[in-house]
């Protein structure tokens, strides 16, 4: 048996759906089930199963279309469908939308079908993936609570080739985003990031495209680039804001003809990688500031996104925090813990700059930290920041309402407060704020901040 092997099944008789999954369960196999196929598209992708069960005869979608949406995503997966009627057009069908077998409901012999799903598995080919590898993504219902929008715009751009920009502020998850676009795609190749951020002016051109052994001091041996690693992938480019415009112009060629050269080459290297970016800046902006190539913008800026902020998705923060509050449990090996009504309400209120990465920062400390049978929010390190008051009896939580704020000035003056209160010591700084030290250092960049 090929143990802890996952499978999905999608069946709307429950009481048929129960036996497979106890049968299932009962030879060691993990097991998801649903009855929904329109919920089965946002679970099945987060599961990632090596086997999918799905009944030929579903409500509102046939278990063939249901196969045609996902295969093209989970090209390793294996498909089985059921059907009452066992119909040799039903079956030849299913097969030619690539399913391996069927088997016909109610079961002939539940020994037969546990047989039939073992040889199946032992015949699945082992992944030569770098993505499994990669850290797991939330579940899709977690991600895009509150922006469903958003979700509905990615289920229908991922299948195409075209050129995707995320905008949205730091800690919202655009990464995660241009992920889960690489694994809806029809893809086979690898998902490819790159933070132009990141990386020294004078080694993003390397590092992007490449380079042959002797091409400049240093050079010993021949190396591809991320556009050369991402063929027949994604690759993502964060915070394309920040490459300078010399880069600029290279990389509007390679969107222009899909052909680059590495760095002391003359040969064209033919590309079919799909291009993600991302950026937390105005780029109209600075395009009319000359800093950012009019061209390349209209190139990449072909399907926007806009990823909210976390403080415009209120009515999810909480079901957020206990995502992560479990996570934490499992990493930390710990029981998970509620978090206290004071603390509830302070995350409602709380503008979050750093978005979903300090809540992620805010939380892990306060869990760390608690004793009780019950996590309270920490707000210590937090009155440091200029938008915290314990003046105003009006806000129990002693912040002020985010109608009257003015977040990029309050950001800019909690990263010098922050900076004051550390001596200057950045790491520190970034520590306090909740935010990563790569980020404070964007931002000291941002908003022209000297310290």
């Amino acid at each position: 048996m090929v143990r802890n092997a996952k499978i999905f099944i999608l069946e709307d008789d429950l009481s048929f759906a129960t036996l497979l999954e106890v049968l299932l369960k009962e030879r060691g196999y993990q097991v998801e089930t649903c009855e929904d196929p329109g919920l089965a598209l946002k679970k099945v992708f987060d599961f990632n199963p090596d086997l999918i069960i799905t009944d030929l005869k579903l409500p509102k979608m046939s278990g063939i279309d249901f196969i045609e949406k996902v295969k093209p995503a989970l090209p390793n997966t294996l498909f089985l469908v059921i059907t009452a009627y066992a119909t040799v057009s039903s079956a030849v069908e299913a097969m030619k939308k690539g399913a391996v077998d069927y088997i016909t409901k109610p079961l002939s012999s539940p020994e037969d079908f546990l047989s039939l799903v073992q040889n199946i598995l032992a015949k699945k080919p082992k992944e030569d993936s770098e993505e499994d590898t990669q850290e797991e993504l939330p579940p899709l219902e977690i991600l895009f609570l509150g922006m469903e929008e958003v979700y509905d715009k990615v289920v229908k751009v991922a299948p195409t080739d075209t050129t995707v920009i995320l905008y949205g502020e730091t800690g919202t998850g655009k990464s995660l985003i241009a992920k889960v676009i690489h694994r809806l795609s029809r893809r086979p190749g690898k998902f490819v990031e790159v933070n132009c951020a990141a990386i020294p002016e004078t080694l993003i051109e390397a590092e992007l495209f490449g380079y042959e052994k002797g091409a400049f001091t240093g050079a010993l041996k021949s190396k591809p680039g991320k556009i050369e690693l991402a063929k027949d992938g994604t690759l993502f480019l964060d915070e394309i804001s920040e490459m300078n415009l010399t880069v600029q112009a290279k990389f509007l060629s390679v969107l222009q003809n899909k052909t680059f050269e590495r760095l002391g080459s003359l040969t064209s290297i033919k590309t079919n990688a799909r291009f993600i970016t991302a950026t937390n800046r105005d780029l109209i902006k600075l395009v009319k500031e000359g800093k950012f190539r009019e061209d390349l913008f209209f190139r990449i800026n072909v399907f926007p996104i806009e990823v909210k902020p976390l403080r415009e998705r209120k009515k999810a923060i909480l079901k957020i925090a206990e995502y992560i509050i479990d996570r934490l449990s499992k990493k930390l090996q710990r029981d998970p813990l509620p978090l206290n009504s004071n603390s509830k309400e302070f995350l409602l209120k709380y503008p979050f700059p750093g978005n979903v990465r300090e809540l992620e920062n805010l939380l892990e400390r306060a869990f760390l930290m608690s004793e009780g049978k019950e996590i309270e929010v920490d707000l210590g390190y937090l009155k440091a920041l200029p938008f915290y008051t314990e003046s105003k009896p009006s806000e129990k939580s002693g912040f002020l309402s985010e109608e009257v704020v003015d977040l990029r000035s309050l950001e800019k003056n909690a990263i010098i407060e922050a900076l004051k209160k550390t001596q200057g010591n950045k790491k520190e700084a970034a520590k306090l704020l909740g935010i990563s030290l790569r980020t404070l250092y964007y931002k000291l960049k941002e908003y022209d901040i000297k310290f």
